[in-house]
C-alpha cells in the first residue's frame, strides 16, 4: 500500500512548541488510558451487553418486516420505516453493507408511496451517506450526495441560502474525494469542488452583496481548489519528456499542444484563486467591525497565492503592505510574528476537510528534517535530523523531495524578509 505524506505543517522553528504540544497530548492519552483500564471487566461486560441488545434489535425489525410483507405487501409504507430502523442497528453492528441494503429498500418504498420529491428520504440518504463512507464506495457516496443535494434544491429553489450549509459540506467531500477516488476519477472531483464553492459565492451575493462576511468560506475553498487543481496539473506525468518528441514533427506538434494546454489550466486557476483572494481582502477592508490584523492576514494570503506561483515581487509587496498595516495600527509585535516572526509553509490556509484515515497516530512513521529558508521562500541546506524505526529510506528521500519542491512565506525583520536557519519540519506518514 503507498504511503500518503501528512506533513504536519505547524512550522516548527521553535521545536520547543512541538515538544509541549506533543507532552500534552502524551498526558491526555495516559489519563484516558488510565480511566479505561479501571475497569476493564465491567467494559467488557457493558460492550457485551450493548452488543446483544443490537443484535436483538435486528432480530426485531426482521420479524416486522416479514410480518408487514406477508400481510401488506413489500411497498406497504411502514415497511420504509422498520427498515431504516434496521439498517440503523445493522451500523451500530458494524455491518454497513447489510445496512446500506436495508436503507436501499426503505428508500425505494418511501419514492413509491411518498412521490421522487419527498423530503421523508433524506433521513434515509444521510444514514447511506454514513456507511457508504465507511465502506470506502465513493462511487455511491457520489450518487447518494448528489441526490441529497438535488432533493434539497426541489424543496427550497435553485439559489436558496438554506443550501448552503450542505453546499460547503459537500464541496469538502469532493476535496476530500479527490484524494481517496481512483486516478481517473479524481479529477472530476476538484471540478466539482470549485462549481459548488462558485454556486455559494454566487447565492449569497444576491441574497446580501459581495461583502457578506459569509463570502469568505466559499471563496477560500474556491482559492484552495484552483491551487489544487495546478498542482495537479503541473504534476501530471509525461509533460517531462519533451525533448524526445522533438525527434518527430507530429509528435513534437501534440507535445507542444499538450503543454500550452497545461499551462493555460495553470493559469486560468492562478487568475480564479488571485481573484478570489482579491475579494476576500476587500471584504475584509470593507467591513470596518473586522480587527485590523485579519485583513493583514488575508494581504498576507494574497502574497502566499503570488508565491505559490512565483510571481516573487507581487508577493513581496503584498507581503509588506500587510507588515506596513500592521505596524501603522499599533499591533502588537507579538501578533506581527505570528504572520512573519517564521517561515510558513504555503499554503497556510486550508478548510478542515480531515478523513479519519489521514489522521496519524502515536506509532506513525515521521521524518524530522532540519533546513534553511531563504528569502525568496525556499528550502536550502535540507538535512535529515531524526526518523522513527519505522520510517524507511523512502520516506527520507520523500521527506527531501516534499521539502525542497514546497514553498515557504519567508520570516520578515523590520518589514524585509530575511534568511531564517534552523527550522526544523516534523513530516508524518499515514497508510
Amino acid at each position: 500500500m503507498a504511503h500518503t505524506l501528512r506533513y504536519v505543517v505547524t512550522a516548527l522553528s521553535v521545536m520547543m512548541m512541538t515538544c509541549a504540544a506533543t507532552a500534552g497530548q502524551s498526558t491526555q492519552l495516559t489519563a484516558i488510558n488510565t480511566d479505561q483500564d479501571a475497569s476493564p471487566a465491567a467494559d467488557k461486560q457493558a460492550q457485551k451487553a450493548a452488543l446483544e441488545e443490537q443484535n436483538q434489535a435486528v432480530q426485531h425489525y426482521e420479524q416486522l418486516t416479514k410480518k408487514l410483507e406477508s400481510s401488506g405487501g413489500v411497498y406497504q409504507v411502514q415497511l420504509s420505516e422498520v427498515l431504516s430502523g434496521l439498517g440503523t442497528s445493522y451500523q451500530a453492528l458494524g455491518q454497513d453493507a447489510d445496512a446500506v441494503a436495508a436503507f436501499q429498500r426503505s428508500l425505494h418504498i418511501s419514492r413509491v408511496n411518498d412521490g421522487l420529491y419527498s423530503l421523508n428520504q433524506i433521513p434515509i440518504l444521510e444514514k447511506m451517506i454514513e456507511s457508504n463512507s465507511r465502506l470506502g464506495d465513493w462511487k455511491s457516496l457520489d450518487n447518494n450526495y448528489h441526490n441529497l443535494y438535488w432533493l434539497n434544491k426541489r424543496h427550497y429553489g435553485e439559489n436558496s441560502p438554506e443550501l448552503l450549509t450542505l453546499i460547503d459540506r459537500i464541496a469538502r467531500w469532493h476535496l476530500k474525494a479527490y484524494e481517496l477516488a481512483p486516478k481517473e476519477d479524481s479529477f472530476a472531483h476538484l471540478v466539482i469542488a470549485e462549481q459548488l464553492y462558485n454556486k455559494a459565492v454566487k447565492i449569497i451575493d444576491a441574497e446580501n452583496g459581495k461583502d457578506d462576511i459569509r463570502q469568505l468560506k466559499p471563496l477560500y475553498g474556491i482559492v484552495l481548489t484552483n491551487h489544487q487543481i495546478a498542482v495537479v496539473v503541473s504534476n501530471t506525468p509525461d509533460f517531462d519528456d519533451v525533448r524526445a518528441g522533438f525527434r518527430d514533427a507530429n509528435r513534437r506538434s501534440q507535445l507542444l499542444q499538450a503543454e500550452q494546454a497545461r499551462q493555460d489550466l495553470i493559469l486560468q486557476s492562478y487568475v480564479k484563486g488571485k481573484n478570489a483572494m482579491n475579494r476576500i481582502v476587500d471584504i475584509y477592508t470593507n467591513n470596518p467591525v473586522i480587527p485590523v490584523d485579519a485583513e493583514a492576514r488575508a494581504l498576507t494570503y494574497l502574497g502566499d497565492w503570488y508565491l505559490l506561483f512565483n510571481k516573487r515581487n507581487s508577493a513581496a509587496s503584498t507581503y509588506e503592505r500587510a507588515y506596513q498595516l500592521l505596524r501603522e495600527e499599533g499591533v502588537d509585535q507579538k501578533k506581527i510574528d505570528v504572520l512573519f516572526g517564521q517561515p510558513r509553509t504555503l499554503p497556510a490556509f486550508h478548510l478542515p476537510v480531515l478523513h479519519e484515515k489521514d489522521i496519524a497516530t502515536e506509532n506513525s512513521p515521521y521524518v524530522l528534517a532540519s533546513f534553511d529558508v531563504s528569502p525568496s521562500g525556499r528550502a536550502q541546506n535540507i538535512e535529515i535530523l531524526e526518523f522513527s524505526p519505522d520510517a524507511d529510506i523512502s520516506h527520507q528521500r520523500q521527506a527531501r523531495r516534499s521539502i525542497a519542491s514546497t514553498k515557504f512565506r519567508p520570516r520578515y525583520e523590520n518589514g524585509k524578509p530575511v534568511t531564517t536557519t534552523g527550522v526544523s519540519l516534523r513530516y508524518v506518514f499515514t497508510e
